[in-house]
């Protein structure tokens, strides 16, 4: 997909993003009853605050880009487009902070919510697409965003796959050097926790 220029969207299409001041710094949303018959473009960069990312094991570390092209069919939204960002988190081997570069591209189907009637016809029909609901009234871009950042999150941080963690008896970081712990050293106690770690960084 073509990267749209900020610059070239019309004052038409400009009027159709919103941006109103809330509890955070801002927040954007698309009016469906402005959209118009042309494909919308759309390119917002969020601060780092602009945003509600709540992660256990992650923070954003730098602003979040966003661009997509906004198609539509009465209320159905068709959003194709890229995310890029970066995360800072510990990994889960060795707790050291790091920070990793998040890109992700999508192509979402949007509809308003249906009623229980329609939902085994609407799941029929779309199959093969990610499908998401939305009021009809007005589409949430933060909360599409959010969405698409949670998605590209790895299942587990770590900092390389050769990370060798943490002594589980000692807690030396075994990257920087062999420990001095021998295995009889170690507490017969923590031996199941060890053989689970195993499996786990398999």
């Amino acid at each position: 997909m073509d990267r749209p220029d900020p610059r070239e969207i019309d004052k038409k299409a400009r009027r159709t993003i919103i941006q109103a001041s809330f509890a955070r710094e801002t927040e954007v949303f698309i009016e469906i009853e402005d959209l118009k018959t042309e494909p919308l473009h759309v390119h917002h960069l969020y601060g780092v605050k602009d945003l509600d990312f709540a992660h256990a094991d992650a923070a954003l570390d730098e602003p979040v880009s966003v661009e997509f092209v906004l198609d539509h069919k009465d209320k159905d939204l068709r959003l194709g487009g890229t995310l890029q960002t970066s995360v800072k988190y510990k990994c889960a081997r060795c707790l050291r902070e790091s920070s990793r570069r998040l890109a992700t591209s999508f192509d979402l189907l949007y509809m308003p919510q249906p009623s229980p009637s329609v939902d085994q016809e609407i799941e029929l029909k779309y199959d093969d697409m990610q499908i998401g609901f939305y009021d009809g009234v007005r589409f949430d871009v933060d909360l599409m965003v959010l969405e698409q950042i949670e998605l590209a999150l790895p299942m587990k941080f770590i900092c390389q796959e050769a990370c060798k963690g943490l002594c589980v008896n000692c807690g030396a970081d075994l990257n920087e050097s062999p420990c001095l712990c021998k295995a009889s050293d170690i507490d017969s106690r923590l031996a199941v926790l060890r053989e689970f770690r195993k499996k786990m960084d398999q």
